[in-house]
């Protein structure tokens, strides 16, 4: 009898400590699996938006996107968010978010009891409800114009939490470029008009690179530190010929010397554009030159 008990207990504790007696995160741990959770900043002011560049430069529509949802798909009751739409019937485009883990072994948002829905993608079902001013930058093809979503945690028919995001590729998310939006927020978009909202979040839509007639392929992610570019929506600026310049340490084409007229300038702003004219003989020649704002 003290043989089988002896014999017994190595076989008891070998069992007990076991992986098949410990906990899911014990074994985690002991096989030295990091267990990956999101980190989600929460923006509370539009100069947090802004600084995050979500939605921009142009043709992105979820700056847009996100002012419609304020604006029509949610109302408030104090603190809290009530949803004025359907996103269980796939209203606007509305449909199932899964949380699923991405490439990386991570989730986008973190795990709760109540479904995710998300909207934003202009080829979903029902897509064509949103407004026009949502849609209008769509080009159809695949680029940036359908990358920006609103995800939404649903319960019944309250909103919990609104997240903003981006589409990495094609599948998978951007977990760097994924916020949440606080209720203040909300509340400070659905105060604004689109025009001012987008201004105020530095946005610049199609007319904003129009000059004098001429589109200028102007990248919004390049801006010069110590100038602040014009903040007028149409920048069809006259400006006057220049005069023609001998001395060959001036500027071209801006009739700018390098004397003491250059030093007592003010700051610009250069634009490089090709302007295209009519010559003689009703030829069609090309001009490089540079744009003074």
């Amino acid at each position: 009898m003290a043989g089988t008990m002896i014999s017994f207990f190595p076989y008891f504790f070998i069992s007990l400590f076991s992986p098949f007696h410990a906990t899911p995160k014990a074994i985690l741990q002991r096989r030295h699996i990091v267990i990956k959770m999101p980190k989600i900043k929460t923006l509370n002011e539009l100069a947090h938006l802004e600084v995050t560049r979500f939605g921009r430069p142009y043709p992105r529509h979820g700056l847009k996107l996100l002012y419609w949802f304020a604006q029509d798909c949610v109302s408030f009751s104090q603190y809290i968010m009530l949803s004025e739409c359907d996103p269980e019937s796939g209203d606007f485009g509305f449909h199932l978010f899964e949380n699923r883990y991405d490439r990386n072994g991570v989730k986008l948002l973190p795990d709760v009891d109540i479904p995710y829905y998300v909207v934003g993608n202009l080829n979903s079902p029902g897509a064509d409800e949103l407004p026009s001013y949502v849609c209008e930058d769509y080009t159809g093809h695949l680029d940036n114009s359908n990358m920006d979503r609103v995800i939404v945690s649903l319960d019944n028919e309250m909103f919990d939490r609104v997240y903003v995001t981006e589409h990495d590729d094609r599948s998978n998310y951007n977990p760097d470029a994924t916020y949440r939006i606080s209720k203040g927020l909300l509340k400070a978009i659905r105060n604004l008009t689109l025009e001012g909202f987008l201004m105020q979040t530095g946005y610049r839509g199609r007319s904003d690179y129009i000059f004098q007639g001429v589109v200028i392929n102007l990248n919004p992610n390049v801006v010069t530190p110590a100038v602040r570019p014009p903040r007028n929506w149409d920048y069809r600026i006259e400006i006057p010929e220049p005069e023609p310049v001998t001395d060959s340490n001036d500027w071209v084409t801006t009739g700018y010397s390098s004397g003491t007229e250059r030093s007592t300038c003010c700051p610009c702003t250069i634009l490089d554009c090709v302007v295209w004219r009519e010559g003689p003989s009703t030829s069609i020649t090309e001009t490089k030159t540079h744009l003074f704002l």
